[in-house]
């Protein structure tokens, strides 16, 4: 049972990296300032990287805990089956990883993390009842946060915007070198923000998995094991992504390169901050949203409106689809294994 647990969960993992990682790169492959396979190479090293430091100088995985004891009430699971916990677990990545490829195959845009924490949410209500949930954490850190977060990044996008082409215009010759320059740095940067938040997802799940005892495994996990979860974001960010920044740096916005670093530091405002304040999010709704902030500072009429409102109805429809699908998930599971198991 862990085994498989484990395996879904690497690959839902991958799925991150494949989704999420080169949102890292998007805008700076988009100005021509690096190669896509550097940039992609690059980037996928230092997510790896950032994984396997994370293990070793990162005490408090404030996001790991969220996903791991923040969203279902621990004393359900005190007095539950390994064979109830192993199916509660499977539903919740089967949830992710079904809806996660049926948007990837439409061609729709969705949130990796609320793919996750919508299954969560949805099993645990099928498993455990409705009062198993802890709504406060999941109205104030899930569902507030879907809204919030891409209004918060259009305006960080925005000022950011402003305030670099006012230091761009009363700055000498030879900027468009630092600016080249400076995208460069904010790849790695970015990596790591990224890296920073999804990993911790990978690890919030190893932490449900140790507290449903569906096996004799230590509360923390083993560093090999944190390794693979780096691995797999690295090589997820290496097989996938170019539609990723096809769309992020001209299907929004056609991005300039200040334009692409002023999404860059928007960007990684909000990324440390969340994963500081252990809240999971989505790197592509606010790398997008950023683009979006600094499409409206220059011209609001060449923002790409109707991508915009694609990409925005596949973040508001993810979560309760999710939801819907951990609990029919459970009790098609329920009844397929529970008499067997």
């Amino acid at each position: 049972m862990i085994v498989t647990l484990l395996i879904l969960t690497t690959l839902y993992t991958f799925y991150m990296g494949y989704t999420d990682g080169s949102n890292a790169v998007a805008t700076t492959v988009t100005t021509g300032a690096m190669r896509p396979r550097i940039a992609i190479c690059l980037s996928a090293a230092i997510q790896f990287g950032t994984t396997v430091l994370m293990y070793f100088l990162l005490k408090d995985m404030s996001v790991a805990a969220t996903i791991g004891k923040g969203l279902v009430s621990s004393e359900v699971y005190s007095s539950i089956s390994s064979t109830k916990g192993f199916i509660y677990l499977l539903s919740t990545l089967l949830s992710a990883i079904v809806w996660s490829l049926i948007t990837y195959f439409l061609k729709q845009p969705n949130s990796t993390s609320h793919t996750l924490l919508g299954g969560i949410i949805g099993a645990a209500i099928a498993a455990f009842g409705f009062s198993s949930v802890i709504w406060r954490n999941v109205l104030l850190r899930v569902v507030l946060i879907i809204f919030l977060a891409p209004f918060l990044s259009l305006l960080i996008g925005y000022a950011v915007n402003k305030l670099l082409r006012r230091l761009a215009l009363r700055a000498p010759m030879g900027t468009g070198k630092v600016v080249k320059v400076l995208q460069w740095v904010n790849v790695g940067v970015l990596s790591a923000a990224i890296s920073l938040n999804d990993a911790q997802k990978a690890i919030g799940v190893y932490i449900l998995i140790a507290s449903l005892g569906v096996a004799a495994i230590p509360t923390a996990p083993p560093f090999y094991l944190v390794a693979i979860f780096g691995a797999a974001l690295a090589f997820g960010m290496i097989f996938g992504g170019y539609r990723i920044i096809i769309t992020i740096g001209k299907k929004l916005y056609r991005i300039k390169p200040l334009m692409s670093l002023s999404s860059q530091i928007a960007t990684n405002i909000v990324m440390f901050s969340s994963s500081a304040l252990g809240v999971p999010v989505s790197t592509g709704q606010v790398i997008s949203s950023t683009v979006v902030g600094i499409g409206v500072s220059e011209r609001a009429r060449g923002v790409k409106w109707q991508t915009v409102r694609r990409i925005a109805l596949g973040w508001v429809v993810t979560m309760p689809a999710t939801i819907l699908f951990g609990a029919l998930f459970y009790l098609l599971t329920d009844l397929i294994l529970g008499g067997i198991l």
